[in-house]
């Protein structure tokens, strides 16, 4: 697989409002689930499912310390490209609400992918 694939994959599994604002937390050290809960302003399930997907991806580590999870970046040049993105999303504010300028992509990613057979 080619490394802009890779590239696409990982930005995927952290291009997700609540899975920023748990990389730039923890970029501050090593949290706890319910910290992280508090934090973000989120239920539990919901921040369980994004610190399991973030685990899987290889984004954050995690250890059990008696009944407490604790997570933690895998890599701290994960929290500068998060801050550096969003600089970079203020600069030129791309991506507006109203604006559909990543709409169909999977159709764009699926023609990526065809065999030439239709062709």
């Amino acid at each position: 697989m080619a490394i802009e694939s890779h590239q696409a994959r990982f930005l995927r599994c952290i291009g997700e409002p609540t899975r920023l604002r748990i990389i730039k937390l923890l970029s501050q050290g090593e949290k706890c689930v319910g910290d992280i809960c508090q934090a973000v302003g989120k239920d539990q399930p919901l921040v369980s499912h994004h610190l399991r997907a973030l685990r899987e991806c290889g984004i954050v580590s995690a250890r059990q310390e008696t009944q407490k999870v604790y997570y933690q970046l895998a890599d701290q040049g994960l929290a500068s490209l998060v801050m550096l993105s969003g600089d970079i999303v203020t600069r030129l504010a791309p991506c507006q609400p109203e604006e559909a300028c990543c709409e169909g992509e999977e159709i764009l990613d699926s023609m990526n992918h065809d065999d030439g057979a239709g062709i």
